[in-house]
């Protein structure tokens, strides 16, 4: 199995070195498995899902790339593989903070 996608490949790899990579391991698996799908094929979250599913100052996971078609009304910490500009603009006019899959520390919410 070939991983062609370098961000997910370093999420993969600090999951694996973090003192709870046992607890992850089914997410490694998972984002291996992702990793490896043809690029049409990857996840992709709009900013109305994650409106609808997040709430307040939660951190979110996609483990894919985050689209800007609807509006994100609150506040949230969101790590994801890749963001369209429009969506970065949203999250930005939210006050959204975009944070690195290391500077999460547990009670996370994915979303896929």
């Amino acid at each position: 199995m070939q991983i062609e996608n370098t961000k997910i490949t370093r999420w993969i790899d600090v999951l694996s070195k973090s003192k709870d990579s046992a607890k992850n391991k089914k997410l490694i698996d998972y984002l291996t498995k992702l990793a490896s799908k043809p690029k049409r094929q990857r996840i992709s979250v709009n900013l109305y899902k994650l409106d609808m599913l997040a709430n307040a100052n939660d951190h979110v996971i996609v483990p894919g790339k985050v689209l800007g078609t609807g509006e994100i009304k609150k506040s949230i910490n969101i790590t994801a593989v890749d963001f369209s500009s429009s969506a970065l603009e949203k999250l930005k006019g939210s006050k959204s903070k975009i944070v690195d899959i290391s500077e999460i520390k547990g009670g996370v919410r994915i979303i896929v």
